[in-house]
């Protein structure tokens, strides 16, 4: 069961850690404190430090310096716990770790056998609705897809009622729609449970869907740590841009622009001051909008629409200015 904190309260503080293995440092003195309640996600490519993170959080790897302090006590790593982790803090990560032979019930119920029956069944219905599991309840683990694993590991991380909840890109293999509303249970119910959650993905749309705040990363360092709007509005970078949403790029007047196809409007304001003449070009249905290219200064750009845009003349648009 989850102790009572404080809301203005840091629930996690995670302070200088750094992570080696062999000669390559993958972890470089990051730091970030998350509240309760709260959920960061952090976001960075492939082998920046991110999972590291999730595992150093969690007590499963030895640190080489700095210390993780967890509703004000230091995380023991696993250099010094005979069976490294925590118990209010769970970790769904890419192996999923379940028990194959048996069914998604047990998986579950196996979570809970210190607590009385009663509370026990309520859990098990509990999380085997939130993660869509109904009809696969009696189905061995090892006889699931991939994405109803991951689902069944989710459940199983739930299943006590975890103080914070670490997920390492946890609906990879979900197919888009299950991918949704599985997401949206998920958030809501950390919420409505006051559970903190760090979540890790490579994908920034992704992210701001999630994050209350979100820590960028790369080469295992911390970049920038800021709300999801200013990174989608003030990105530090193009690089960083490139995360959040697919950019044009222009050159006008020996100037090169960026914009996001999806950010524009047909009459000129505060947001969108940049007046571009066009030429329409191309439409391609992509379900509930489209995807318009247009010519302007003798270059090719996309434009995302729900509304029809076959006729315009003239389009305004809104320069990324970065910040770094």
């Amino acid at each position: 069961m989850r102790s009572v904190l404080h809301l203005d309260m840091n629930l996690l503080e995670v302070k200088n850690l750094s992570v080696t293995y062999g000669s390559n440092t993958v972890v470089k003195k990051a730091s970030f404190n998350l509240k309760k309640g709260e959920i960061i996600v952090i976001l960075g490519a492939s082998g920046d430090g991110k999972t590291t993170i999730l595992k150093s959080i969690s007590g499963l790897l030895p640190l080489q310096s700095g210390e993780i302090i967890f509703d004000g006590e230091k995380v023991k790593d696993a250099s010094n716990k005979l069976v490294p982790g925590h118990s209010r803090i769970k970790l769904v990560n890419q192996d999923f770790a379940l028990d194959k032979y048996h069914t998604v019930e047990e998986n579950i119920r196996m979570r809970l056998l210190q607590f009385d029956e009663a509370y026990r069944n309520l859990r098990v219905d509990t999380l085997i609705k939130l993660t869509q599991l109904t009809k696969y309840r009696n189905v061995k683990s090892i006889d699931l897809s991939g994405g109803q694993q991951q689902r069944l590991a989710i459940a199983r991380a739930l299943a006590d009622e975890p103080d914070l909840l670490l997920l390492d890109e946890p609906f990879n293999q979900l197919d888009f729609q299950n991918k949704q509303k599985i997401e949206r249970h998920i958030r809501t119910y950390a919420r409505k449970n006051g559970i903190s959650v760090i979540l890790v993905t490579h994908n920034g749309v992704e992210a701001m869907e999630w994050a209350d705040k979100i820590i960028f990363i790369r080469n295992g360092k911390i970049k920038r740590i800021d709300q999801p709007s200013e990174f989608f509005d003030h990105p530090t970078n193009k690089s960083e841009a490139g995360f959040f949403g697919e950019l044009n790029k222009m050159k006008i007047n020996d100037e090169e622009i960026y914009f996001r196809p999806g950010v524009f409007s047909l009459t000129k304001n505060k947001n969108c001051p940049l007046k571009l003449k066009v030429e329409y070009k191309n439409k391609i249905s992509l379900g509930w909008y489209a995807e318009y290219t247009f010519i302007s200064h003798n270059q090719g750009f996309k434009i995302y629409s729900q509304q029809s845009l076959s006729n315009i003349k003239e389009i305004f648009i809104a320069p990324l200015i970065f910040a770094g």
